[in-house]
């Protein structure tokens, strides 16, 4: 079987929360929380960068991040925040040594509710025409940066065959299924749901499996040890769920991702190095970068 992509979603200073200690408060604490949980396993990170007071994305300081990162361990970088503006978006894909590795971009259109720790619970839309979904898969074409698809139901499926009949993704398609987010987006964080969009992808999808929100935590980590047997890759970190077990806050995203890796070791899946990952999703290796 296929080596496991761990892929940890840190959380950002944001979304920071007192109560939740293993959220990044910091940008510092935001690079030691990716250095660390490189060193418990995981080959990818996945963060949303700094903006500016009028909440627009702040490029350089996103490269700076990473240039910061990948100084001290070799994981790969995914820039989040799916749901921005694409022009605002643009340069993070032209940033040098700073641009990531992969952009997560949604395949359907964002529909979901969150919730504040001020302001209460309150609802995100965000739309994703094809014709965006198409120059989103042109400039990462362009810029050699690789698309993490993100799938909420199955109508991003038809997205992606509509975008590869036209020659824009390059294969193999790298596909997050997200389950348990509240809102128009949802999905069940069910095994059965799981194994119904898994039986819908392309031959040439390598897939990982996220469980947020009304998952919970045990439920979020039955749902990825059944990723880990069935084949796929597991994402989980404080950005999905950001307690350890049911009422009990995670001490760090190395705590998440030190379990996951006992979990897939126990069950005899060796967990893929970055290298490994590099090769696994056909990226160029590091020093090529």
């Amino acid at each position: 079987m296929e080596k496991l992509i761990v892929f940890a979603a840190l959380g950002y200073p944001g979304t920071a929360n007192p109560a939740l200690p293993a959220m990044p408060a910091t940008w510092e604490e935001l690079v030691e929380s990716a250095v660390a949980a490189g060193k418990a396993g995981a080959s990818i990170v996945h963060f949303h960068g700094p903006h500016d007071k009028d909440g627009k994305i702040v490029p350089d300081r996103w490269g700076r991040l990473v240039e910061e990162i990948r100084k001290r361990c070799d994981v790969l970088i995914d820039f989040g925040q799916a749901g921005a503006p694409l022009e605002q978006r643009k340069p993070l894909l032209q940033l040098g040594t700073g641009k990531p590795d992969f952009l997560a971009v949604s395949l359907t259109n964002h529909d979901y509710r969150r919730r504040h720790q001020e302001r209460g619970d309150y609802d995100v839309y965000y739309q994703h025409p094809r014709q965006e979904l198409e120059e989103y898969a042109r400039c990462c074409l362009e810029n050699g940066v690789k698309p993490h698809w993100e799938i909420w139901h199955l109508g991003g499926l038809w997205n992606l065959e509509y975008l590869a009949k036209q020659g824009l993704v390059a294969k193999p398609y790298w596909l997050e299924l997200l389950f348990g987010t509240p809102g128009g987006s949802w999905s069940p964080p069910t095994i059965e749901e799981i194994n119904h969009r898994i039986n819908h992808l392309s031959p040439d999808s390598v897939y990982s499996v996220t469980a947020r929100g009304t998952a919970g935590p045990i439920g979020q980590t039955r749902m990825l040890t059944f990723v880990i047997i069935k084949g796929g890759h597991v994402r989980l970190g404080t950005q999905d769920i950001a307690y350890y077990s049911e009422g009990v806050p995670a001490k760090s995203n190395a705590q998440i991702v030190e379990r996951i890796v006992r979990v897939a070791t126990e069950l005899g899946r060796e967990v893929a190095t970055p290298d490994d990952t590099r090769r696994i999703l056909h990226l160029p290796p590091a020093q090529a970068r």
